[in-house]
């Protein structure tokens, strides 16, 4: 079975067990496994949602035992003052704004959701009384950030490595990430027939997270450098005798595929504080500033309503030099 397969049943199993588990009406278990279609994210929402059903509960705001006793009527009576007391009493108790303002979009997802239920009376427009303020991601970039001189550290300290096999590796993991902005489990999920090495302008193809939709393809174009260190590495990857998971690009010594957790212990043991995501947010931020925002949206697999993004037929046109210089 397909690694990228296999990881979405996971998550579906693993969805379906907590579900189980929590013992959730039918008309709450439809926003976890419809609404959302991916489901890794809604195993991330679903720890938003019944941290909030159970707090509601813990303030009598419901007046249940537990949260699968909550019925559709139930909502009628919380209003949008309780959510904000919610948001604002977690980051009383140590949680980020940032965190928080993610944390309110899932809330107003799944409320948008509860108005459309049978047996609910949430008035139109419920959620813009919620006055809480987060700080959006987009705010914190400059934090997350590394610098050129951080970049060239790491990837010296990776070079200094005298285990063959994890220094080749872990340099092309290194690249791929700095040259293309893709996720650590796009990286972990890529296996050879994603990989179009010899096209005019290389690329790889990601199954992600897109928006939140299972069996999402895009086109990730690669820079020079991810070029070159992904090449070197299956020259030498063609090499091993003992590979194990024949698809995948990136083994371990084992010949085992290379995990998420793998990828993360890369930067935790060479990047001083630099995290795959920040790799992310670094080429964003080069990306950006040669002003093709489609281009940007195409690579990361963001959804945009930006209407500068229809200005653009295809986001990749002019980018082949900005990317060989990277």
């Amino acid at each position: 079975m397909c690694y990228k397969i296999e990881v979405q049943n996971k998550n579906a199993e693993k969805l379906n067990r907590k579900l189980d588990e929590l013992n959730l009406p039918i008309y709450m278990r439809k926003y976890f496994t419809v609404k959302i279609e991916s489901k890794a994210g809604a195993l991330n929402y679903l720890g938003v949602i019944v941290d909030l059903l159970t707090w509601f509960v813990e303030e009598k705001l419901i007046d249940k035992t537990h949260i699968s006793d909550i019925e559709p009527s139930d909502f009628t009576d919380i209003m949008a003052e309780d959510i904000t007391l919610y948001l604002k009493t977690k980051e009383q108790n140590g949680m980020s704004p940032t965190t928080l303002e993610t944390r309110k979009h899932i809330i107003s997802s799944f409320w948008d959701y509860m108005s459309r239920v049978k047996g609910t009376e949430i008035k139109d427009k419920f959620f813009k009384d919620v006055t809480y303020k987060g700080i959006p991601s987009g705010n914190n970039l400059t934090k997350k950030l590394p610098t050129e001189k951080q970049l060239n550290d790491m990837e010296e300290k990776i070079m200094w490595k005298k285990d063959i096999p994890v220094r080749n590796r872990n340099i092309a993991i290194f690249r791929v990430l700095r040259g293309t902005g893709i996720r650590e489990s796009e990286l972990a999920g890529l296996d050879l027939t994603d990989l179009h090495l010899d096209e005019e302008m290389p690329y790889i193809t990601i199954l992600g997270k897109g928006v939140y939709r299972e069996m999402q393809n895009r086109t990730v174009y690669l820079s020079g450098s991810a070029l070159k260190a992904l090449s070197e590495w299956l020259e030498y990857r063609n090499t091993l005798n003992n590979i194990v998971d024949t698809e995948a690009v990136f083994i371990n010594k084992n010949g085992t595929r290379t995990t998420e957790r793998n990828i993360k212990q890369v930067f935790e043991n060479y990047g001083n504080g630099i995290t795959p995501h920040m790799m992310r947010h670094y080429y964003a931020s080069v990306m950006n500033q040669n002003g093709n925002l489609a281009f940007v949206q195409q690579q990361l697999g963001h959804s945009s309503v930006n209407t500068t993004v229809n200005n653009y037929a295809n986001g990749a046109v002019g980018m082949k030099e900005k990317l060989m210089e990277m």
